[in-house]
This record gives C-alpha cells, structure tokens and sequence, in this order.
C-alpha cells in the first residue's frame, strides 16, 4: 500500500489542497508541516500535490502551434486503427 491508495478524511485533503496551493496562514502551515514530519505517506501525498500543482501552472504557459489540436486528433484516430 503506497499514498495513493490511502483515503483521507476530507479536512485532510483541504489542508492538502491549501498547502498545495500556498494557501496556510504561516501557523497553520507550520502546524500541518510538522504533521507532515510524522507520516510519511501524507507527506509524500503533500508534497506530489504541490508538485503537481506547480507543474499544471508551467502548462499554462506553455503555447502550442496553430493546428496542434487537429494534428494530435488525427494522429490519435491514425493509431486506433
């Protein structure tokens, strides 16, 4: 069983998806940090999080040519066959 095949309680995932997002008040943020210190599995969850939520924001930047969508479409219908 890894991190990903844990459930949390809701509250936890909140507190994920704000820390994720850089959205703790500096007391929160250090309290749930130390929490992070004691369970491996929601550390790595926490941490994969606000990777994840770093790299989806470098997506954003990031422009395709005119055409990509048409290209990749017809690729994807090319390989199906």
């Amino acid at each position: 069983m890894n991190f990903l095949d844990k459930e949390y309680h809701p509250v936890i995932e909140n507190y994920i998806v704000d820390y994720s997002e850089d959205n703790l008040e500096l007391v929160e943020r250090d309290t749930f940090e130390e929490v992070l210190v004691h369970d491996d599995d929601l550390r790595e969850l926490a941490f994969s999080a606000k990777e994840g939520k770093r790299l989806l924001g470098m997506l954003k930047e990031v422009r395709a040519k005119e055409g990509f969508l048409d290209r990749l479409n017809k690729r994807i219908a090319e390989s199906g066959n």
